[in-house]
Order: C-alpha cells, then structure tokens, then sequence
C-alpha cells in the first residue's frame, strides 16, 4: 500500500484495507429524537467539509448536517480527497488521483465552481494533502517518490509556482520513513506531520518550523499518533491514535509536549479519527465508526474541546464514509 494510502486521517492500515473492498462494495436516522438541538450547539450556516470515500467526492455540510453539497464529480476511477479551507473560506484545495493516477493537487471554490489543477508534476510523483499557509500565499503538502516510494513535506506558492522540500526523502534502510499529513500553525511558525517507520516506529508526530528546521518528535512512539490538527490560538494539537491498529481514540497535547489529554473513551475495535477544531477552539469535529460492526462506514461526530458532548451529525448521505473533517474559516 502507498504512502498516500496511509490516510491522514489516521485509520489503520488493517481497517483500510476493509473498507477500500467495503467501499467498492458499498454501492450496492433522523437525530435521535425529532427535537433534537443543534449538533453541539453549533450553528447550522458553520460549514465543514470532508471526503467521502465510498462515493470517491468531496463535500460540504452545515454543521448541524442541514445543507449537504457534493462539490466534485471526479469519474474515471480517481478520487478527490483532503480537502482543506483557504484561510478567507473562499477556495478549497484537495487532492485527485488513484493507485495507478498520480495524485495532483487541485483547487476550487468553496461552492465547488472553477475546479482546476494547481500544478504538473515529473512523472510518477504524488502530491497530497495540501494545506494552506495562514496568510493565504503558500501550500504545505505531501510529495511521495514513484511507485511505492517514501514522502516528504514540501512547499510552494498558492499559485503552484516555486516548490521546495521542507523534509527530505529518506529512501532505504533503517532511517527510511514517510513525512505526510502536514499541518500548519494558525499564528504559521511551525508544521505539524505524521512521520511513518523511521527507526521502526509505526506513527509519530513530528513538528518543524515553518522554514523546515529543527524536527523533533512530539507524541511518544507507544500512540502511534497521526491527523495532527492545530487548536486556533496554535497552543494545543488534536490527533488520533493507534494509526496502524484499530481501536483510535482523539488525544490532545500542548504543542510543547505537555499535558497529553485523551478526549474520547475506548470503544475497541472502532476507530474516532481525524479530528479538527472549529474556528473559534470550542468545538472539534472527526470521524468514527462506532455504528457499524462491519468497518463498512464512517460517520461525523462533534464535541465540546474537552470531550464532553459528543453528537453524531445526522448527514443525509447513504453508506458515508466521512474522512478528514475541516471548518470553514
């Protein structure tokens, strides 16, 4: 399986490869009372938009799960993927590609309208997992050698121009590893990113500065942590556990290291992964599959910042299997 297989989203390698049969096979409630209150108390014109990797589309919904709004239509096999805000919630950039289409990164509206690639590539490259800069001029992303070869963080400018590594690759031997996923600190000092298999540990997370110096790792080598998602005031980082194992669970630490937090309960074997914080911290919104004893699907959920509240956000979207959650600034 590719690296860029390995969702950010963090599920473990074992469950998706379950649900990427499930899912092919897939194309074959209300709230839980008719008065139900507003998903966590949110506001229902609070958009959030996410993948959904049965049907292969991005899309958006209020955050009271009113307003469901398929915004791509990719066809021919590929799938559109990670998508991800610009800071004024006007554009949306995301992902396209399959195991045998290199991944590209594209950028649309937020309504879905004007949907073209950002940049070529050289052959056989996959780029994924884009994310913006605060300030809107730049894209952190994902760029994985040919075939099934490693990743590393790079950067380039929102219009596609002047890419750079901010990682380097590390192909072979003991050192080798994937760098993906990353994400960027609101006040844009640093980048949080899932390390895969360096010095045979399965998953960590790893922070850099914004320039790329410095790397350390920031989760201990037992969580097996991925998603990394940054609170907005840049002082705490939401993350799943047990990437490559069922069983995940949304964690929070202070972007020191400090304070590690688990926020949601045990509920082995299902997985609550790819976690992400509303705009103004109080909420986090992800993903868990807690409903279904077959890996089919994957539901969105939110909470309180501290765990409490959990909801489901009763989506009008059949067999969903809803990844990687983000707010609408």
């Amino acid at each position: 399986m590719t690296a860029t297989h390995r969702m950010r989203s963090g599920m473990t390698l074992a469950f998706i490869a379950v649900i990427a049969v499930l899912a092919a096979l897939a194309l074959v409630a209300a709230r839980a009372s008719a008065g139900a209150a507003r998903t966590a108390g949110r506001g229902s014109q609070e958009k959030i938009a996410f993948w959904d990797y049965v049907s292969g589309q991005i899309y958006t919904v209020n955050a009271d799960g009113s307003g469901l709004a398929q915004l791509t239509h990719v066809t021919g096999g590929v799938q559109a993927m990670y998508p991800e805000f610009s800071p004024n919630g006007k554009l949306i950039v995301f992902a396209v590609g399959n195991p045998t289409h290199p991944w590209r990164i594209w950028v649309m509206r937020a309504d879905g309208s004007h949907q073209r690639q950002l940049a070529s590539d050289t052959r056989g490259f996959r780029d994924s997992t884009p994310v913006y800069t605060p300030n809107g001029r730049a894209i952190v992303f994902s760029r994985c050698l040919p075939g099934d070869g490693v990743c590393a963080i790079w950067k380039m400018r929102a219009d596609g121009t002047h890419k750079h590594a901010l990682t380097p690759y590390v192909p072979s031997g003991i050192h080798e590893r994937v760098d993906f996923g990353p994400a960027v600190s609101p006040n844009g000092k640093r980048i949080a990113f899932l390390r895969f298999g360096s010095n045979g540990i399965q998953a960590q997370i790893y922070l850099i500065n914004a320039d790329g110096t410095e790397p350390h790792a920031l989760t201990r080598p037992s969580l097996e942590a991925s998603a990394p998602a940054w609170s907005p005031d840049s002082r705490w980082i939401a993350f799943n556990s047990n990437n490559n194992r069922t069983g995940s669970h949304i964690f929070v630490i202070r972007s020191n290291g400090r304070d590690l937090r688990r926020l949601t309960p045990s509920r082995f074997p299902h997985n609550d992964v790819g976690p992400s914080y509303s705009p103004d911290g109080r909420q986090i919104a992800f993903s868990s599959d807690r409903r279904y004893t077959d890996g089919c699907c994957l539901d969105l959920f939110e909470m309180r910042a501290d765990g409490s509240g959990e909801q489901r956000v009763n989506i009008n979207l059949h067999h969903a299997g809803i990844l990687d959650p983000v707010w609408q600034p």
